[in-house]
């Protein structure tokens, strides 16, 4: 990017919004490129590094985009070794994990009749889930150990089910009465505490899980004539999604006498051999994957595509080697990498730094690629994803992607005038004020320069 045009404006508004008393020991960053003359529009403290919460997104399905393609998709096998003798297989089932972070409760019904349909109503053996297209390290550095139950932070498996959550189901009864509470799917693998109740007025409701055991806790209250939702993520997402398998093989009048088995634990008994396939599972296409990540910015997606780059590319499914490839995928964006640090896919870990600048660069170089229409369109716009009720004024000018975490609020994208590209990033770090209060001012800057940008074509 050494020849490209430095036009800095600084008397532009852009310096008058970011003059206001609340920014004063705030952290800020800006840039604004002109794509088509590869020119700076305007820039404050553009190299500046600052944690990219959700706009980390962008890098990761840039590079899933380009390394592994919009029809890849994430594949889940099952099989059986041994025979079938009668209507008993007198050997093991195994499910093989290749990475799909989407793979549902209905996929696994489907596992279900496929041994249901070969007539076989009772397993002398065990469920080995072979997890290993991943390393069984469950959640990337820079996490905080409190949400850890939430269903943004889910944890990672090379086999999940149901995005690894369970929905908590809570709906009022009478007055002073134990509010109903169920487990949505209904299993014996997540136990529950509830000692919520109805009450008059408005919700107060406390549940949690705690980091080491599938125990979630329901306490507080819930109004009269209220319901809610909320899920929860869930201990070790691959036994989960055995334990469920077992569970919905029982149900199906399918006996098993064996247990769940993690693969790592199978391989040290010698118990993982060759099996037959009988059905398999394949993700939508990574073109469906990387739009629901960047309009919804769904983390579980971010990390199971990091691995798979890594798991791809160097045959590592760690966290680590998939950002050895984001890295790789940012050098030739014209990032040097040496004042990158990255940790997830996500962006959920506080511990990501990277500048205003290098988050431009990116976009830059998804603008002079063939992939740039594609991209482009895999960007929420106003009224879309995290950008509902934001931008309504821009509607059809703007594709951007916003990153929250506390006390960081950001925002990169496109912006399209007169068919014209224009690409930014603008992010606030360290801030005290509400965030509501950022995000008007991100506004009150997009607005600003839309009107300049449009002014000048």
């Amino acid at each position: 990017m050494a020849s490209m045009l430095l036009i800095l404006l600084s008397s532009l508004a852009f310096d008058s919004i970011l003059n206001q008393q609340w920014l004063d020991h705030a952290h800020v960053g800006m840039i604004v490129l002109d794509l088509e003359r590869d020119s700076v529009i305007y820039a404050n403290n553009s190299q500046k590094l600052l944690v990219p919460a959700s706009n980390a997104k962008i890098v990761t399905s840039a590079a899933a985009l380009m390394f592994l393609g919009q029809d890849f998709r994430f594949k889940t096998r099952i099989g059986t070794d041994g025979h079938v003798r009668g209507s008993k297989l007198l050997g093991n089932v195994f499910v093989s994990g290749g990475g799909d972070p989407n793979f549902s409760l209905e996929n696994l019904e489907q596992f279900v009749n496929a041994l249901k349909n070969r007539g076989i109503t009772e397993i002398e053996g065990n469920i080995i889930l072979d997890d290993s297209y991943f390393t069984d390290e469950r959640l990337p550095v820079g996490w905080a150990w409190h949400y850890l139950d939430a269903r943004y932070a889910a944890e990672v498996s090379a086999l999940s089910l149901n995005r690894n959550v369970v929905n908590i189901h809570i709906e009022s009864t009478g007055p002073g009465q134990p509010a109903n509470v169920t487990i949505e799917p209904t299993t014996r693998y997540v136990k529950l505490v509830n000692n919520m109740v109805t009450k008059m007025g408005d919700d107060s409701i406390i549940i949690f899980r705690r980091p080491e055991a599938n125990i979630i806790y329901v306490d507080g209250g819930i109004g009269f004539r209220n319901k809610r939702d909320i899920e929860v993520s869930v201990k070790n997402p691959t036994l989960y999604f055995g334990e469920f398998l077992k569970e919905r093989l029982v149900a199906s009048n399918i006996r098993i006498s064996g247990r769940c088995i993690e693969g790592t634990e199978a391989s040290s008994h010698g118990m993982v051999a060759t099996y037959n396939v009988i059905d398999s599972v394949l993700s939508p296409p990574m073109l469906e994957i990387i739009k629901e990540l960047n309009s919804e910015s769904v983390n579980l997606f971010g990390e199971a595509i990091l691995k798979t780059l890594g798991s791809h590319y160097r045959r590592d499914g760690s966290f680590l080697g998939g950002v050895s490839i984001l890295k790789e995928f940012l050098r030739r964006c014209g990032v040097d990498t040496s004042l990158v640090a990255w940790y997830d896919g996500s962006g959920l870990s506080r511990h990501n730094l990277i500048s205003p600048y290098d988050i431009a660069l990116v976009l830059r170089r998804m603008y002079h690629s063939d992939l740039f229409d594609t991209f482009y369109n895999l960007l929420p716009g106003p009224g879309e994803g995290t950008l509902i009720g934001r931008f309504n004024g821009l509607k059809g000018f703007l594709r951007a992607k916003t990153g929250t975490l506390h006390a960081v609020s950001c925002l990169s994208g496109y912006l399209n005038i007169d068919e014209r590209y224009y690409c930014f990033s603008i992010m606030f770090n360290n801030f005290a004020c509400p965030r509501k209060q950022i995000e008007r001012t991100q506004e009150d800057l997009l607005e600003a320069i839309w009107a300049f940008l449009k002014e000048e074509t």
